[in-house]
């Protein structure tokens, strides 16, 4: 089984981040899941994106929390917290491997040679088009997998039941995908 770290996303440690890391646990993995966010937790994307821009130290935060878990540790995220795994990861070749909920970065620097999978709606308003296969070939070139898991249609998080989007038959072959992986 798998140490998991879980980042939320901008909305804050909901409660549908908890359920999904119950989930993850119900198949034998340990996950962390931090609140960063202190508390604030927020239903719309603008004032919790607004609350992320005002404090530019939770990323720190989440990097020395990453700093005292085991360097084989899965990095894994909802949106904001994927795009936190995703910078992680990049920086942190011996982690098992990157989730990533909802959101995919073009890469900075070469990929450290950290597994990814991806798991995201076909037309999601927070992924640029172009990201995807750039993080994809860097993730290739180093020689390590990538998977990259598609909903059809237009949305962003369909993982949190507490939400419009959400989509109970994806999340659950969502768990499922990303327990094989890190199997």
């Amino acid at each position: 089984m798998a140490h998991v770290l879980l980042l939320h996303s901008a909305l804050g440690l909901r409660p549908g981040v908890h359920t999904f890391a119950d989930r993850l646990r119900e198949r034998g993995h340990e996950v962390v899941v931090p609140d960063y966010y202190e508390g604030h937790v927020f239903d719309e994307e603008a004032p919790g994106i607004a609350h992320r821009d005002a404090h530019p130290e939770y990323f720190e935060s989440v990097r020395e929390l990453a700093a005292t878990l085991p360097p084989e540790t899965v990095l894994a995220g909802f949106s904001l917290g994927a795009w936190f795994a995703q910078r992680l990861a990049a920086r942190r070749p011996r982690a098992r491997a990157a989730i990533l909920l909802h959101s995919v970065a073009a890469p900075r620097h070469e990929w450290s040679g950290v597994p990814v999978q991806v798991h995201r709606h076909e037309d999601d308003p927070w992924i640029s088009p172009a990201d995807l296969p750039s993080l994809g070939a860097a993730v290739e070139a180093s020689s390590a997998p990538f998977e990259d898991h598609v909903t059809p249609g237009r949305g962003h998080l369909f993982t949190d039941p507490e939400l419009p989007g959400y989509d109970e038959a994806v999340t659950s072959a969502t768990i499922e995908r990303i327990d094989v992986f890190l199997r």
